[in-house]
């Protein structure tokens, strides 16, 4: 989740047009039409045998760090409820916005040191954040003002290790409106597993949040690109 200052914005000529891929909704629809329009085929990996896998305990305990602080794990940590687990340094967080300085606090009382501040420059969802470390361990504390921040903490999905996991429809959400490359690759292999009925309760849930028009069509095509990955149809 982290993005820094000084990004250079890549624009490039897509259909006899010029686009601007800083902008999250373009990479959105050249990763789509590309992934609809090359149909994988073949074989790749086995997914289901990869989800089978154990998940790799955390040196992050949100639990002890943050006491009575409402906070899910989000990022390329939580996608490993949904899909199989892939690699990641740091471990993202979201917090209620209004108990996010106390949070920062307890991280700074835990022996944690505050590296940067954390902005969403082309994002709709008003995060906002820092990014902290202590020993190796890495953090990036996030929250936002917003109404989806307060309904994203209700009912986390705790995983095999004990860790509260942000619901899935939020963390679509957030991962749609980054648009990153990894970004896009996990919205395929964690949607993929969705049949249409359980996409549209997906979608209703959290379109209201989304400022893009294209929200519910972009998340039905993630859809069914990750249903052929996931050898589903």
């Amino acid at each position: 989740m982290r993005a820094r200052k000084g990004v250079t914005v890549a624009r490039s000529n897509f259909h006899g047009v010029t686009v601007d891929f800083g902008e999250a909704k373009n990479r959105r629809r050249l990763f789509l039409h590309r992934g609809l329009r090359k149909r994988p085929l073949g074989s790749g990996s086995n997914l289901e045998r990869l989800m089978d896998l154990p998940r790799d305990p955390l040196q992050v305990n949100p639990g002890e760090l943050f006491g009575d602080i409402a906070v899910v794990v989000v990022g390329g940590v939580a996608i490993r409820v949904y899909s199989p687990e892939r690699a990641t340094k740091e471990i993202d967080l979201l917090v209620d916005h209004k108990r996010f300085a106390d949070a920062s606090r307890r991280l700074l009382d835990s022996g944690y040191i505050r590296d940067e501040t954390l902005f969403s420059p082309n994002a709709s969802l008003g995060l906002y954040g820092e990014a902290w470390f202590k020993e190796g361990k890495l953090i990036d504390l996030l929250s936002t003002p917003q109404l989806w921040g307060q309904k994203a903490l209700v009912k986390p999905v705790v995983d095999s290790t004990g860790l509260p996991m942000v619901r899935l429809p939020y963390l679509v959400l957030m991962k749609f409106d980054s648009a990153r490359a990894q970004d896009q690759a996990d919205l395929s292999r964690m949607l993929g597993r969705l049949s249409e009925e359980e996409c549209e309760t997906l979608i209703k849930e959290v379109a209201r949040y989304s400022t893009d028009p294209c929200f519910a069509e972009d998340v039905r095509q993630y859809c069914q690109l990750g249903r052929w990955e996931w050898g589903l149809g």
